[in-house]
């Protein structure tokens, strides 16, 4: 048995959720951002009898019957039998039976976007930065961070992440270039300069410290980077992600499924010294006395 998801029935429910995403500047956004607005409290429950439920089933049958039988004809060991044959399978039924959660389709988002006209113009879809010169960069950086994506860097350089926390931001990749070698420049003249790496709670994203460290683009190997990415573990701990997430599928969540507003919080959190962008989130929320 599944529980039926709904999608948003006109453009209105569509604009309400993109007016959520954008906020009033508007902001540009992406695809995920999207996806996680609608299906925030969407968890699709299944549920289904197992093989071992099945089993359990035949089990009462068969106890049932040796049980009838045995108070009509031997009320020995064969009715001490169907009673322990019944309840065995009366224990399998109860837990045989298998409650599957899995999030909401991604379709109807994706049908919305394909159909939709004059509404997305700040939707991000693909890296548009590539040429990009120092006009993004910081006056003064006071750190360095690394995002895992290409697309993640447009989210955040895009909405001017960049100045409002005197941070370079480039992709992993080395993306945009000139930015990538400005963050070169700064590595090699101030060692002392903060480098934070920004990933997905995903096995690719969990990796990416490694991966840096190693990393031939960026002199990183004698460093300590802060990890302020996204880890499996955050998301059932998230307010924006739990409703939309479940426990099974926080392995594949990038980290773009965050509000633009809740990723630069967990930025700033971090610059001020919180270990992760999930710790930085947390302390926001939490009512000062």
């Amino acid at each position: 048995m599944t529980e039926s998801v709904e999608a948003p029935e006109g453009d209105a429910e569509w604009s309400a959720l993109l007016a959520g995403v954008t906020g009033e500047e508007p902001r540009f956004f992406t695809d995920n951002q999207l996806y996680l607005a609608y299906a925030r409290n969407k968890v699709q429950v299944t549920r289904y009898v197992s093989q071992r439920g099945r089993f359990g089933l035949v089990l009462i049958v068969i106890g049932l019957a040796t049980w009838i039988y045995a108070l009509k004809v031997d009320w020995g060991i064969t009715l001490v039998l169907g009673i322990a044959g019944t309840l065995c399978g009366v224990a399998m039924v109860g837990t045989g039976v298998v409650t599957k959660r899995e999030p909401a389709p991604r379709e109807p988002v994706e049908r919305w976007i394909s159909e939709a006209t004059g509404e997305l113009g700040h939707r991000l879809s693909e890296p548009t930065l590539g040429d990009a010169g120092l006009e993004l960069a910081p006056e003064s950086a006071r750190c360095l961070i690394i995002v895992q994506r290409d697309l993640l860097a447009d989210l955040l350089l895009k909405n001017g992440a960049g100045r409002e926390l005197a941070a370079l931001i480039v992709a992993e990749s080395g993306y945009p270039d000139a930015l990538a070698r400005e963050a070169r420049r700064v590595l090699t003249e101030r060692p002392d300069t903060k480098v934070i790496a920004l990933h997905d709670a995903t096995p690719e994203g969990v990796a990416m410290l490694a991966r840096l460290l190693k990393s031939r683009l960026f002199p990183l190997d004698q460093r300590t980077l802060v990890d302020a990415g996204l880890f499996p573990a955050d998301v059932t701990w998230l307010a924006e992600l739990a409703p939309a997430i479940p426990a099974g599928h926080t392995h594949r969540v990038p980290v773009d499924s965050l509000s633009y507003d809740a990723i630069m919080t967990g930025l700033r959190g971090v610059l001020s010294g919180a270990l992760s962008i999930h710790a930085a989130i947390d302390a926001a929320r939490e009512p000062r006395g």
